[in-house]
């Protein structure tokens, strides 16, 4: 049997946890779960005993290190960053209310919030059903009797329940989650940018939850997150990322290899954001990212030469020269870089593979009347890859002289009248090696070809074809970005922007990844079959999955830079 000294210390040590002491006289070094062991019939707990103890905790009244009069209130109602009116749902009497400052008589009528784990976002949540969490509210742990629960306030993922024992008077106040700098549920912030930080659609994603019945934030209050807390953590980050890469390249001899392109927020002519992207092609990192507004500009078509210019602004800014530069064939950035990069020296070369596209819809075109045609196609295609691949030095006369050879070789003329490339680099052909007939001079399918193969525009961009390094790495790229910022889905100008630098930190972040190896040490690869081989197969190598630990090292920032100052997070959204 117990004396009643020690059941006292045992509700007291209980009530330390979770309900309020009213007293001043400070908790034993030691607890005890005699009380729940002997008493409570049910085999379930309280989490007022399931949680460790800390032997040296005091009471609510007693934790404060300052006197009622000189207390600190919280801040005023403008300085708060708690959720909006729509998103709180008071069941009951609310007795805390987040705006309101806290005077001496409230600190004897709850406990204050949880103070936050350091690495609360690494800690494992569990989705509770409400039937369930109320049952652990239905026995008072201080006399084993019935008591009354109740969710006195829900917001978002934050709920707070009190328990009142009418048979010893015990009252409690519980919730789910610690808050962050005073006012913000920690797990409504974190949910926030969990969503943004994978790229997730907001209004799917909360959707989702909602028709799973789960309580999580509105729509309103994840913008609003996303506007003052994770837009900046995705910023400086960038910032941080972008800083390191400069650095490594200053220290790489022969300039920048930077190959270049635009990407439209949506298909058509109409399109509201540019943002052009620069790739640095032999450490295969993105180095910048511009997004331009079409408002900015006369019309959508200018955004990729608006953003081509604030990129090279920025470099030069940096202090690092361009030493070449790839991109596709459009005609107001080739005049550009003529005029203002070649003078210091910027080599400007064209990617081969938009070239090669443009050519094989003309050569499809061509072939609706001449089927000999489309037996070339796949050979005149490879030959203009080879005619840079096998120019090393990019000799603009050797190239175009290569290409040119094409008409002659197609009629089985393999000897050319051009000093630069006097004959074909291949030996003799005999029968059982060729599968094409030849071209007759003369005929419908040679004059059509000839007249595509010489094309006095079509000659000038092959002598600035890219003789090493392409623009693929920059799709690859674009193609991720869909993932972010899907071109079916509109989004703010500072909302496309994160996105788009997600979508780089990601890239940056898994762009070299080793190929996977079976458990034998050899090389994994597949077949697949692409849009653009039309039906033919390729065999590409596996990668290894994809990390994200950036996103995770965004969360950690998110929620230091919240927790040390929400207000300069605040104000450094308006200067992005």
């Amino acid at each position: 049997m117990m004396t009643d000294t020690s059941q006292q210390e045992t509700v007291d040590s209980v009530d330390t946890v979770e309900s309020v002491d009213t007293g001043d006289q400070p908790l034993p070094s030691s607890t005890s779960d005699a009380v729940t062991q002997c008493y409570l019939k049910p085999p379930r707990w309280s989490r007022a005993v399931q949680v460790n103890l800390k032997p040296k905790m005091v009471s609510v009244g007693t934790q404060t290190s300052f006197s009622p009069q000189t207390s600190t209130p919280l801040a005023s109602p403008e300085q708060t960053d708690d959720e909006d009116d729509d998103n709180a749902s008071v069941v009951s009497d609310l007795s805390w209310v987040p705006e309101e400052p806290m005077h001496e008589e409230d600190l004897f009528d709850e406990e204050p919030p949880y103070a936050c784990d350091p690495h609360h976002n690494g800690i494992d949540k569990f989705i509770v059903c409400q039937e369930e969490l109320m049952g652990l509210f239905a026995i008072c742990p201080a006399c084993c009797e019935r008591s009354d629960s109740s969710i006195v306030q829900q917001e978002g993922t934050f709920v707070k329940i009190k328990q009142v024992c009418a048979s010893c008077g015990y009252h409690r106040f519980w919730q789910n989650q610690p808050m962050l700098h005073r006012n913000m549920p920690t797990c409504n912030l974190l949910l926030s940018g969990a969503i943004h930080f994978t790229g997730c659609l907001a209004t799917q994603t909360l959707r989702m939850l909602t028709l799973f019945g789960l309580q999580c934030i509105s729509a309103s209050s994840f913008f609003r997150h996303q506007r003052r807390y994770t837009i900046p953590v995705i910023v400086q980050a960038w910032q941080n990322d972008q800083a390191k890469n400069f650095s490594d390249l200053r220290a790489m001899d022969g300039g920048l290899v930077l190959a270049g392109d635009c990407r439209s927020d949506s298909p058509g002519h109409c399109a509201k954001y540019g943002s052009y992207s620069l790739i640095e092609d032999r450490v295969n990192k993105v180095v910048d990212v511009q997004l331009v507004q079409s408002s900015e500009v006369p019309n959508s078509s200018w955004c990729e030469l608006e953003g081509l210019k604030r990129s090279v602004d920025l470099l030069r800014g940096k202090d690092l020269h361009l030493a070449t530069l790839i991109t596709d064939r459009h005609r107001q950035v080739a005049k550009w870089v003529r005029e203002e990069l070649s003078p210091e020296g910027t080599r400007h070369y064209f990617d081969v593979w938009h070239i090669a596209k443009s050519l094989g819809k003309a050569l499809d075109a061509a072939s609706k009347e001449c089927d000999q045609l489309q037996l070339w196609r796949p050979a005149i295609v490879n030959h203009l890859y080879w005619t840079a691949a096998s120019t090393p030095d990019g000799n603009p006369a050797v190239m175009e002289a290569k290409w040119r050879s094409l008409v002659n070789h197609i009629q089985d003329i393999h000897d050319h009248d051009t000093p630069a490339f006097s004959s074909c680099a291949h030996g003799p052909l005999d029968g059982d090696q060729r599968n094409k007939e030849w071209l007759d001079p003369g005929s419908l399918a040679a004059v059509k070809l000839e007249n595509i193969i010489m094309r006095t525009a079509l000659l000038k961009d092959v002598r600035q074809l890219s003789p090493q390094h392409q623009t693929f790495s920059l799709e690859a790229y674009h193609s991720l970005i869909l993932h972010f910022a899907p071109k079916h889905t509109g989004f703010s100008y500072l909302g496309m922007y994160s996105r788009l630098l997600l979508a780089a930190l990601h890239y940056n972040h898994n762009a070299n990844r080793e190929t996977a190896r079976r458990s034998d040490g050899t090389e994994k690869y597949c077949v697949r079959y692409p849009r653009f081989r039309k039906g033919a197969h390729v065999v590409l190598p596996i990668k290894e999955a994809a990390s994200y630990g950036y996103a995770t090292s965004l969360m950690k920032a998110l929620r230091e830079s919240y927790t040390n100052s929400p207000a300069a997070l605040r104000e450094t959204s308006p200067m992005i």
